[in-house]
């Protein structure tokens, strides 16, 4: 007869509560000079026990082998959406994990300082050190957008109610486009492709054992030993005692400012750091990109975007993910109409519409910290984020704050590029 796993666990139970009954019986022990027929029935209900233990064994696995069947066919059947970051495995759950800003206010350190007054009195000299859960840079790249009804001030302030239905989210960024990882040294050591050619053929059977028939063609790839020093992004904010008592206003400004600055410091140093230290060896300035100029009667600049996406796939040998322009340089193209500017309907849309997010069907991402007239084209996924330290909000006292009733915020994060494949990437110029 079939048995179920939680029908066999109770089985063994029973059976190890009789054999436990019998044992009890024998404070020294049992052996069979006490009772052979205790000593019989102890034996064979330990035989019965390895017997069901074998069968749940086997009931287990099959339990484990038809969850992951289902699973990964359930997973694999889903639409594909894109890149998503990984969680970042040295804290809590990202679905479980309270943003940076939270977990500060929230900390028992600000509670107790909260609690003692401490905010209140003139000659107070006030430090907090907040250890928090994950990483800063995870951080930035899920910090949902803020907006009327899920502003940061919480439970402590009512939000505005706006009328109607609320399509506001948040926008793709650079940095959610590119794979991270993480790091314990100050130091990333990579290699780059800086040539591959495919050398791949068709080879007839030899039909010698020396000379070169039947001989196999060899790859032609060139790497070079890349460095990426670990560089650290921090930005500080004077605020007054009785600012730094207010939950929601150091909430707000810890994520609407310090955050939100490191954020896009991070992007630029990305996108054309000049890699000389404390800087990233950002993307444009790479010698290896590829690069296509915008000429005199070659298109607009969206056909440039379309010719980029060709050279990442014929010469870089790599699929464009997304392309990265100036938000001015973008807004040519949001307002292009058919017939040209004399008139006609948008071409992405009308105003009352938010407009098109992709552009030849890749994510279109703007940031400011694209130079005008230029877009980047590329496969992200060649390039990796190494995020360096588990990361703090301090506060301090810096100067001459002790007399002013002020404190200090700080909030940093450490991070390396590596750009693996430079091909896979090509620069739009003159857009």
């Amino acid at each position: 007869m079939s048995m179920t796993i939680p029908e066999a666990h109770a089985e063994i139970r029973r059976l190890y509560d009789s054999a436990a009954a019998i044992e009890n019986r024998y404070p020294s022990g049992l052996t069979q000079d006490d009772s052979p027929e205790d000593y019989a029935e102890a034996k064979r209900l330990l035989s019965e026990i390895d017997g069901l233990e074998d069968k749940l064994t086997g009931l287990e696995d099959a339990a484990a082998r038809k969850q992951r069947i289902l699973e990964n066919q359930k997973r694999l059947s889903r639409p594909s959406n894109g890149h998503t970051q990984p969680d970042d495995d040295s804290g809590p759950p990202a679905s479980a994990r309270k943003a940076f800003s939270s977990q500060f206010i929230d900390s028992e350190q600000y509670k107790r300082a909260i609690e003692s007054g401490v905010f209140n009195n003139p000659s107070a000299r006030v430090e907090l050190g907040v250890k928090l859960d994950g990483s800063l840079l995870h951080d930035l790249l899920r910090k949902a957008l803020i907006h009327s009804g899920s502003g940061v001030g919480g439970a402590t302030i009512s939000p505005d109610r706006v009328a109607g239905p609320d399509f506001l989210w948040r926008p793709t960024t650079l940095l959610d486009l590119i794979p991270t990882s993480s790091t314990t040294s100050n130091l990333i050591e990579y290699y780059e492709m800086t040539t591959s050619t495919n050398n791949a053929a068709a080879v007839a059977e030899a039909t010698n054992t020396t000379g070169t028939s039947g001989r196999k063609p060899e790859s032609d790839m060139a790497w070079t030993l890349r460095q990426s020093p670990v560089a650290t992004i921090a930005e500080w904010q004077p605020v007054t005692n009785q600012m730094l008592a207010d939950s929601p206003a150091v909430q707000s400004m810890i994520e609407n400012q310090l955050l939100s600055h490191l954020a896009i410091t991070l992007e630029t140093e990305i996108i054309s750091g000049d890699g000389t230290a404390p800087n990233l060896l950002g993307i444009l300035s790479n010698p290896n990109i590829l690069t296509i100029g915008l000429g005199a009667g070659s298109g607009s600049a969206a056909d440039a975007v379309y010719h980029a996406m060709t050279c990442v796939m014929v010469t870089g040998l790599s699929n464009p993910t997304a392309s990265v322009w100036n938000p001015i340089d973008f807004e040519a193209v949001r307002l292009s109409r058919e017939g040209g500017a004399s008139g006609g309907a948008y071409l992405m849309g009308p105003p009352s519409a938010a407009g098109a997010t992709t552009l030849w069907g890749r994510p279109v991402v703007l940031s400011i910290g694209v130079p005008e007239n230029t877009v980047i084209t590329a496969d992200f996924t060649q390039m990796t984020l190494y995020d360096r330290m588990q990361s703090a909000i301090r506060t301090g006292l810096i100067n001459d704050q002790l007399v002013r009733n002020m404190q200090t915020i700080l909030a940093e994060l450490r991070a390396a590029f590596a750009m693996f494949r430079p091909t896979s990437v090509c620069r739009v110029t003159g857009a």
